[in-house]
């Protein structure tokens, strides 16, 4: 896999990496990092200095490959091509692409700035994109494709559609860990929801959604617990009268998902779109569906924008609406049907390997990064 491709070198743009907590620009930097001696990572992270220490500590093999960076300096950042992800990094680091005059291609994320039908952002978008040294924007969903497409910011040549995002697959598959089965391995039956808060009481997630359902199926069943992994605590909404059964994990690693995905039995994910921020939306399904698939988890989420184009309802993954009454019903269903549930799962983590191998999901994006390099 180790290529110095010549004297050519990747230089690698961004605002919060290597914060360890970004499982997949973790994943896809490292890939970038070990395939290309010589290329570099520079970050206008604010806690640079310390989540670098953290980041080295984890990965020693890249040490001093990462380095601050400082927008109103331009140093020298000598390379071929410049890669970053997200609108809103590809557009403050213009300046330095610009400056070094070199060539960039950037990952249009969901997120990152990036709205539907945002007068700001589109501005932003315009202004990457009729850079002349803009070469590949790659983007993840079919919304984003067709979005890009609709509103006519660059040619379709200069768009790659690689579904699905980046996760370090390999890492769960080297550390993989004994599935727990409700009735054969613990007495529990665990429902997990797991994301990072960006607004109050987690809204555009569905936090909300997921406390109801669980206030309801406490009232059915004694032997039922819910998991809480992301910023949130029981401040955010009331959760006295299922206090004795919820538990809040905090921000966490990628090491802690393992051991913790094996005692889960459902992930549940009733996300909104539009509310963060109008136009805003998730990918499907998120980074923390995907990572718990991957450890066996079954899946309940919502598709509120129907950007589903790989995974099969009711087979691989199962899509809710935002009801608290059905994603409740469902859950019962799969405790009743414990068969049916640990298919489910055994299935969705089958094609998500599939879809997400790391290997299948790079290959595409370093033959785009070699074109330009």
């Amino acid at each position: 896999m180790n290529n110095d491709f010549g004297n050519k070198k990747l230089v690698i743009l961004d605002d919060f990496f290597p914060n360890v907590k970004t499982g997949f620009r973790v994943a896809e930097y490292n890939y970038y990092l070990k395939k290309y001696q010589n290329s570099e990572v520079y970050s206008s992270d604010i806690g640079f200095l310390r989540n670098v220490k953290e980041y080295e500590e984890h990965f020693p093999i890249f040490k001093n490959r990462v380095k601050p960076l400082n927008i109103n300096y331009y140093g020298n950042y000598h390379c071929s091509l410049f890669y970053t992800v997200f609108i809103n990094n590809a557009f403050n680091y213009l300046r330095i692409f610009e400056m070094k005059d070199k060539p960039f291609i950037f990952t249009l994320y969901p997120g990152g700035g990036f709205c539907i039908d945002n007068a700001v952002q589109d501005q932003k978008l315009m202004a990457v994109c009729n850079s002349r040294l803009f070469k590949k924007m790659i983007v993840t969903q079919k919304i984003t494709y067709e979005y890009v497409i609709r509103k006519g910011f660059t040619t379709p040549d200069k768009i790659e559609f690689i579904y699905g995002g980046i996760t370090d697959t390999d890492y769960y598959r080297n550390h993989p860990t004994q599935k727990k089965f409700y009735k054969q391995d613990k007495d529990t039956f665990d429902v997990c929801f797991v994301a990072a808060k960006y607004m109050v009481k987690g809204i555009d997630k569905g936090f909300d959604i997921f406390i109801e359902v669980c206030k309801s199926l406490s009232k059915i069943y004694s032997n039922i617990q819910f998991h809480v992994v992301g910023n949130f605590n029981e401040n955010d909404i009331n959760v006295s009268e299922i206090k004795d059964r919820i538990h809040f994990y905090g921000l966490r690693n990628t090491e802690f998902f393992p051991s913790f995905y094996s005692t889960m039995d459902i992930i549940i994910s009733p996300n909104r779109a539009f509310i963060l921020a109008p136009g805003s939306f998730d990918g499907f399904p998120t980074g923390c569906c995907v990572d718990a698939g991957l450890n066996g988890t079954a899946i309940l989420c919502t598709d509120p924008l129907s950007q589903n184009i790989a995974f099969e309802d009711d087979k691989d993954i199962c899509l809710v609406p935002l009801d608290v009454s059905y994603i409740t019903n469902k859950v019962i269903y799969y405790m009743s049907n414990l068969d049916k549930l640990y298919l489910l799962s055994s299935n969705g983590q089958r094609k998500i390997n599939e879809v997400y191998d790391i290997e299948k999901q790079m290959e595409r994006r370093v033959k785009i990064l070699e074109e330009y390099m």
